[in-house]
């Protein structure tokens, strides 16, 4: 077999002595040569442990007759970014991660890659990465797994809220140093369904990641076995001659947004799923997750739209008891082929088979529900498909005079009350000048919060968490102020909020042109966000309008906030939020 690695063999003469100076022997250098990457760092919980998992893909990779070499690029935090500028470069990171892999592989001419993450932008870099590598190797995603949960169901996401309720005068400090204290127990992603916990679910949807890996408990020994398959499996897929673009396809990524409608996954999903397509020359329109959620039974009760954490998930059966409720409505596309070399409904078949949902079980058993009154049960955490507390899909995109191309509502974590509402806009030019007034309680209920010049092509697009928090923190709010922006959420935001407005400020979008004042209506029954109201005329669409075209010949673009460096580089090149905020040169 002709091996990508050939070409170092035969027109890299230094390559045989660099690898012999880091202990690889001359059988190794003849050897299928597979990257090992992983983001294992200090820079959060979700990358502490993933030079274990690391160890052993290198065992596996050794084991099916491969060479392996560890490389690593260590990722961004948004809990560690979050409330300062440091929050501007994690989503750009992203692109960058994705970058470094591609370099890795095409500058050392790889033969397959393991490649190894847990979170936010860690995953989807991976995703990207081999998206755009697909006709040139197979590889394999590890997802880190999911974190312990913390005192009496304490979860990373009660941090944030703890924080917003100290700073409006509602709880002391040391309320909020106990939750910091005692809501991560150990290593692994973030508990709820928050961005992390949906990239590791979208990357099993995808067939990217073996059958079970999303979400495994971080500690216990399933995220170690995972990884050692993993390495099995590239060498596997690399002797079949399968690559990765013989297994990312529409099916797979209509399989992927069917998933996460069901799972009610992060809106930050709306920005890796369209960026991995874009990245496979694979044509997807962001409004599928609108079309697929209205048919899809919202199935899960997670953290933060619901009670229960990530790893109770897993042992709920996670991705393929999801897979495999969805298939009995006749949702999923059975036959898109996954890294196992089997195809989705294989992989189930053969999980059914194994004792892993009955082990999943009584694992649940050791869980009391939330109210104590009994033990933890499977339907507890992931519902049937006929269950009358179900509603159909967690996500929508709006569209309308304000959002133009769009916006996004993760409606499955709302209060039903906010579903249609119409109150005054009251403009922001910042996260931290929104944050001040919600937590001074200098808002009024009814007011509809917009903050501006967030987007990608403004500053990078950060989430706004302290802000999203802080209304779902403070009782008079949370089902009565809503937040607006062309900047993003956390995946474990909830509330009345919309992110993703597009076009952005930056680019000259409506949002750009809003004055305190204006009157904003939110439909989600019309799937519609309109500026309905000026504070100049009367609240007529004709009205509207005009009001709306004369201030934009007043408008100017602002200068640009950011002209060197990474952010320099990100803010000129990336596209829309609705296309995936990726970098595109072209």
């Amino acid at each position: 077999m002709t091996l990508r690695s050939d070409s170092l063999r035969e027109n890299a003469p230094e390559a045989l002595a660099l690898y012999l100076s880091g202990a690889a022997t001359e059988a190794d250098f003849s050897k299928p040569l597979i990257l090992v990457h992983s983001t294992f760092g200090q820079s959060h919980s979700g990358s502490y442990h993933l030079n274990r998992l690391v160890e052993q893909s290198v065992l596996g990779v050794h084991e099916a007759g491969g060479a392996a070499f560890r490389f690593t690029t260590t990722d961004l935090c948004d809990g560690v970014a979050t409330g300062h500028d440091g929050m501007n470069y994690v989503l750009p990171s992203r692109e960058f991660i994705a970058g470094m892999i591609e370099a890795y592989v095409l500058g050392h001419a790889f033969d397959g890659a393991v490649l190894t993450a847990s979170c936010d932008k860690a995953l989807p870099a991976a995703l990207i990465a081999v998206a755009r590598l697909k006709g040139e190797i197979p590889a394999v995603i590890v997802p880190g797994g999911s974190g312990g949960i913390g005192s009496c169901y304490l979860l990373s996401g009660d941090i944030a809220k703890s924080f917003a309720r100290v700073q409006a005068g509602l709880d002391q400090v040391e309320d909020l140093r106990y939750i910091q204290r005692h809501s991560l127990p150990c290593e692994g992603a973030c508990q709820y369904m928050g961005t992390a916990s949906t990239m590791q679910v979208m990357a099993e949807a995808l067939g990217l990641a073996p059958p079970t890996a999303a979400l495994a408990p971080a500690n216990e020994r399933y995220v170690l076995t995972t990884a050692r398959q993993a390495g099995l499996l590239v060498m596997d897929l690399h002797r079949r001659s399968i690559r990765t673009g013989d297994i990312l396809s529409e099916a797979s990524l209509r399989n992927a947004v069917i998933i996460h409608q069901a799972t009610g996954g992060s809106t930050n999903a709306l920005l890796h799923l369209p960026a991995i397509a874009a990245a496979a020359r694979i044509e997807f329109d962001v409004s599928l997750f609108d079309e697929l959620g209205r048919i899809t039974p919202y199935l899960t009760n997670l953290h933060s739209a619901g009670e229960y954490a990530s790893r109770q998930f897993w042992y709920a059966g996670g991705v393929q008891r999801v897979i495999a409720l969805l298939a009995n409505c006749g949702l999923l596309e059975m036959n898109a082929l996954t890294v196992t070399g089997k195809t989705l409904q294989q992989n189930l078949d053969d999980v059914t088979a194994s004792d892993f949902f009955k082990a999943g079980d009584g694992y649940l058993a050791n869980y009391a529900t939330r109210d104590r009154s009994r033990a933890l049960r499977r339907t507890d955490v992931i519902r049937d498909p006929d269950d009358a507390n179900n509603s159909y899909g967690s996500v929508a995109i709006l569209k309308g005079n304000l959002a133009p191309e769009g916006a996004v509502f993760k409606y499955s974590a709302c209060d039903p009350a906010m579903y249609e509402h119409r109150g005054p806009a009251v403009v922001f030019e910042s996260e931290e000048e929104c944050f001040a007034a919600v937590t001074g309680f200098r808002v009024k209920p009814g007011d509809v919060l917009v903050v501006r010049n967030e987007g990608p092509g403004s500053c990078g697009m950060p989430e706004l968490f302290n802000t999203s928090s802080a209304i779902i923190a403070i009782p008079q709010y949370r089902s009565s102020v809503a937040l607006i922006t062309d900047g993003r959420f956390s995946g474990g935001t909830a509330g009345p909020v919309i992110g993703h407005v597009s076009p952005e400020a930056a680019a000259g979008g409506p949002i750009a042109l809003l004055k305190t004042g204006d009157t904003i209506e939110i439909s989600l029954s019309q799937r519609s966000l309109n500026v309905v109201g000026v504070v100049e005329g009367l609240a007529a669409e004709p009205d509207v309008s005009r009001i709306m075209s004369l201030r934009r010949e007043a408008w100017r673009r602002p200068a640009r906030r950011f002209t060197s460096g990474i952010l320099g580089t990100y803010t000129r090149l990336a596209v829309s939020p609705m296309r995936g905020a990726y970098m595109d040169g072209s």
